[in-house]
């Protein structure tokens, strides 16, 4: 995409944003408005309470339905944008649809909530898995007016990234991973643990993880595979960061595995996490699920039994 077809995009969804603005400042009055005749009527017997949406005018609710068809119409352009974007990836896409949906439901005032997938684990037993869900609840003007201001501010801010000038583009780089959204590249995992040559069977038990990982079409790789000129240390952050999946083994108690953990866990991802039979934990980690294993068999059939729930893929023999 162009840098005017961006520039016009933008344009484009800065006044559908205004337009929202000017509808929720008109909801507002609407709504204080008709606040103390529903204060009045809380004491009768058979009275029903009535959302902020059961205030407006016929003219104030058309003038949220047109806002909202304009939101919809812009969007497949939105997304459009983000794929082809080199700074962009698919998990930038999919945030954009929540976005949309967000924006959308609070111009009807309500209030959209995605829940992502789960896991469901007790130990090192796999429950199963609580699917992706989402909902839509009645709100008030005034939350639903922040929620529809912040998701107008993200869009905008995505919009940066669909081909920023050349002098913006490292910015754009450092901050096309916002706090909470994380990208990633699909089917890779990083792996963090102990690395000795004193200790044999550590190799086992890189072995044993990667070929699991390989099993479900996942390329596993350890800190010592990886090729670098730079830092070795920002090269292992990076791969934390755009790994798919990350795994930890605990044993040894080592700090730089401890340090690459608390790392995923600021970037806001979810390790997958494991410790051989006897490892202490540290008081930091005694809140999270670290099965023990007895050994690289033990860890092979757990390890698997996680992905297949993870993944709701079936391993190749």
């Amino acid at each position: 995409m162009d840098i005017s077809r961006i520039r016009t995009l933008r344009n484009e969804l800065t006044d559908i944003l205004g337009a929202g603005t000017v509808f929720f400042v008109s909801a507002a009055h609407a709504s204080a408005d008709n606040q103390s005749a529903q204060e009045e009527r809380r004491s009768e017997r058979r009275y029903q309470v009535q959302h902020d949406w059961d205030f407006l005018t016929d003219g104030e609710r058309e003038k949220a339905l047109n806002v909202r068809k304009q939101m919809t119409e812009i969007g497949p352009k939105l997304i459009d944008g983000a794929r082809h974007s080199s700074l962009l990836e698919q998990a930038d896409e999919s945030e954009i649809r929540h976005l949309l949906r967000r924006l959308c439901a609070a111009l009807m005032l309500k209030v959209y909530t995605y829940h992502s997938l789960e896991v469901l684990s007790d130990e090192d037993r796999v429950l199963g898995v609580q699917p992706a869900s989402h909902e839509e609840k009645s709100g008030s003007v005034g939350t639903c007016e922040r929620i529809f201001s912040d998701a107008g501010e993200r869009l905008l801010e995505i919009m940066d990234l669909f081909s920023p000038p050349p002098e913006d583009l490292a910015r754009a780089i450092v901050s096309s991973q916002p706090p909470g959204i994380q990208k990633y590249r699909p089917n890779t995992a990083f792996i963090m643990m102990q690395i000795s040559e004193r200790v044999p069977e550590l190799e086992d038990v890189k072995n044993c993880i990667k070929e699991t990982f390989k099993a479900f079409g996942v390329t596993a790789i350890r800190s010592d595979e990886i090729e670098h000129s730079d830092v070795i240390t920002q090269r292992i952050l990076d791969e934390i960061v755009t790994s798919e999946f990350l795994i930890a083994d605990l044993t040894g108690e080592r700090p730089s595995v401890y340090y690459e953990l608390g790392y995923a866990h600021a970037v806001g991802k979810r390790p997958i996490l494991y410790r051989k039979q006897g490892t202490p934990l540290h008081f930091d980690l005694l809140v999270h699920n670290v099965p023990e294993y007895k050994n690289t068999t033990d860890l092979r059939v757990k390890l698997r039994d996680r992905l297949a729930a993870m993944t709701n893929r079936h391993p190749k023999e």
